[in-house]
């Protein structure tokens, strides 16, 4: 039935293009809206919606923004439905016959509080469910709505920007042997994430150091096969330089995150909230990680603005690393995951300043993932690394953004980083 419902759907919008925008906006209320979010096919819909968005020239910031005021619009209603009728909705025959749903999403709300409804967006089967538990509480209504939009600012990116780049991309010319050297660098891609990730879930004391040989392995693999990725490489350069600088110019603003100034103001204000937090050893695992990938980064001879770009995405994620110690393997992934905004950005930002490189892109990746889990097993090896103070996460979580706004206002013109290199 999902799949019928999702067909005609999908044909209905292609005669009714003038409603993809509101289309969109629907499917991201539904998924996001309590018992509908548990029927609807959204992420199904969501993705096949933005591919059409993207092979129809909808503006990628205007279907980010019509998902992002449906998911927010979706969770408060389910959250006003919580407090409307707190435990009366236990009584429903669907909650009555699948009782376990609201059980799990009140034990997940009740261990992880505010975080939870940031995280429950990723989390599959309770994603509409934590809204209603967190109105059925009683939690601040305006506590709530602050978490409400932080946590779809960052929803929005993740499940738009897939679909709606593969719809883009059938909008363009593809030369020959484009799809041969994309498909087989998917594969090694996901071949060396898979590793990677098996060797940290195992969770040994070997763990760090063998996704480290992983990904130099996978950066060793990358130089042989540069020769081969020639039409692969200059394809998507072609691609990511017209949706930059053409359709979206407003990328451009995002410039300064992938200045040097930008890299050298966040380690200052991380390093100084992190020693205020008492993390002596959180800041010496963002030093090394720092360190190593600067060193990576030069021995590989990149520019200096995917270098600018490496180190801070290399800090942003030893924070979150420094951030999540408390938590469960899985809920840290899901940190990890949510840092896909701050990755765009910065990305968007080095892409805005010169033409893009498939090869120096995924060396970059490859020398931040080396840098972090290495430095993370050596810190380990002289112990498990204590856990932040709660109360403290959240004023580090927004020594980023205030260093993004720093940036942003013209304080990225101070390059001392450049200098020094």
């Amino acid at each position: 039935m999902g799949d019928l419902f999702t067909t005609d759907l999908l044909n209905w919008l292609g005669d009714h293009r003038q409603w993809l925008g509101w289309c969109l906006f629907l499917i991201a209320m539904l998924e996001s809206l309590a018992i509908a979010g548990l029927l609807v096919p959204g992420v199904v819909l969501l993705v096949a919606v933005t591919a059409m968005a993207g092979a129809w020239g909808m503006p990628l910031l205007s279907a980010m923004g019509w998902a992002f005021a449906g998911a927010v619009v979706g969770d408060l209603l389910s959250f006003t439905l919580g407090r409307l009728f707190h435990q009366d909705i236990r009584r429903l025959s669907l909650f009555q016959r699948h009782p376990q749903w609201i059980a799990r999403g009140e034990a997940f709300f009740r261990r992880y509080g505010v975080l939870s409804i940031i995280l429950g967006r990723f989390v599959g089967p309770i994603r509409p469910i934590i809204p209603m538990i967190a109105g059925m509480l009683d939690m601040p209504i305006g506590r709530f709505v602050l978490v409400n939009l932080a946590s779809a600012l960052a929803w929005a990116p993740i499940y738009v920007i897939p679909g709606y780049l593969a719809g883009h991309a059938t909008r363009w010319q593809v030369p020959a042997y484009f799809w041969h050297q994309a498909f087989g660098l998917l594969a090694a891609v996901a071949g060396i994430a898979a590793l990677v990730f098996f060797c940290i879930w195992k969770q040994e004391r070997w763990s760090g150091l063998a996704a480290t040989g992983a990904c130099l392995i996978g950066l060793i693999a990358l130089s042989f096969a540069r020769p081969w990725l020639g039409v692969l490489d200059s394809t998507l350069a072609t691609w990511i330089e017209h949706l930059t600088h053409q359709p979206y110019p407003i990328l451009r603003l995002f410039g300064p995150l992938a200045n040097s100034g930008f890299t050298w103001l966040l380690g200052l204000l991380l390093l100084s909230g992190l020693a205020l937090c008492g993390g002596k050893r959180h800041c010496l695992l963002l030093g090394l990680a720092a360190l190593f990938n600067l060193a990576a980064g030069i021995a590989l001879q990149l520019p200096g603005e995917y270098l600018s770009m490496s180190t801070s995405l290399t800090m942003l994620i030893c924070l979150l690393i420094s951030c999540s110690r408390a938590f469960s393997l899985w809920v840290r992934m899901l940190w990890i995951a949510a840092a896909l905004p701050a990755i765009i950005a910065i990305t968007a930002g080095l892409l805005g300043n010169q033409t893009a490189a498939l090869l120096y892109l995924l060396a970059s990746g490859l020398t931040i993932a080396m840098a972090c889990l290495f430095s993370l097993w050596l810190m380990e090896r002289a112990g498990p690394l204590r856990s932040i103070p709660p109360r403290m996460i959240g004023i580090l979580m927004l020594l980023p953004l205030l260093t993004a706004l720093l940036s942003l206002s013209g304080l990225h013109q101070l390059q001392p980083l450049t200098d020094l290199m």
